[in-house]
């Protein structure tokens, strides 16, 4: 059983990837991770060239950069999330799942492992570049310095960590129903991005409540309040709520999406 949720795993990371395909298929997930890439190794490389005024210009941070890969990490989740669930469910794979000691819960369990690791690692792994390129061009030295900014590590961790409890649940229940990769990833994207403005608008209009509704935007605030950082003026703080109301907001989510997709597998197998 355990070599078996492993195998759904390893499956859907290269499902994921595009590896062992069609060169068209690696184009937008290679693609995405480059975009969230190059711009940490440009930081740093500018960083080494400039010396200790990098510190002096502050050209780059961790907080700041979550406001890049944020934006790209909802269309990689959209994107993989969609592919690891719909093509089994309308190829009918999942009856092949079900003929193995596999259970529901270990199939959404295996997926959901594998877009965890590749949506973390898409979030995180900049922030590792960012974190040795600081050091490397610190005027602490390079030891002084990953000593003394130890907690940028597990600060990135759970900022990364909220992006993904943010949206990945929704993209696992858009996936659960939808009949196309294609279709699944757009109403992902679509979701988030119009509640911002429909939350923007309730809040306006003086309904602070509306705050709540503003998807895109509660892993921001917990990401700043993570990182004791204020990059941006989320709608929750507009409306005066609190970080952990958008921290409840995230788990709400992750319960109920947990709760309506693991119900429809069961019905499906």
């Amino acid at each position: 059983r355990g070599a078996v949720v492993w195998a759904v795993i390893r499956d859907g990371l290269r499902r994921v990837l595009g590896l062992r395909r069609r060169a068209r298929r690696k184009v937008l997930p290679w693609g995405l991770i480059s975009v969230a890439m190059l711009p940490v190794l440009f930081f740093v490389a500018i960083g080494v060239v400039i010396g200790e005024l990098a510190e002096e210009a502050e050209l780059f941070g961790h907080a700041q950069y979550f406001d890049l890969t944020g934006a790209i990490a909802l269309v990689f989740i959209a994107l993989a999330g969609a592919e690891l669930l719909v093509p089994d469910r309308e190829h009918g794979t999942l009856a092949v799942y079900a003929s193995r000691p596999l259970t529901t819960l270990d199939y959404l369990s295996a997926r959901t492992g594998a877009l965890a690791t590749l949506v973390l690692g898409f979030l995180y792994l900049p922030h590792i570049v960012l974190y040795l390129g600081e050091a490397w061009v610190s005027s602490e030295g390079f030891g002084s310095y990953l000593g003394g900014h130890a907690e940028d590590l597990w600060q990135t961790a759970l900022a990364s960590l909220a992006y993904f409890a943010a949206f990945a649940p929704i993209g696992m229940v858009v996936a659960s129903v939808a009949s196309r990769p294609a279709v699944a990833a757009g109403t992902l994207i679509g979701i988030v991005t119009i509640s911002g403005p429909a939350s923007a608008g309730l809040v306006d209009s003086g309904i602070d409540l509306g705050g709540l509704l503003a998807l895109q935007h509660h892993p921001g605030v917990v990401k700043d309040w993570v990182m004791d950082a204020n990059t941006h003026r989320w709608i929750p703080e507009r409306a005066g709520l609190d970080p952990i109301a958008s921290l409840a907001v995230i788990a709400v989510v992750v319960a109920a999406s947990a709760w309506f997709v693991a119900g429809r597998y069961r019905r499906l197998t």
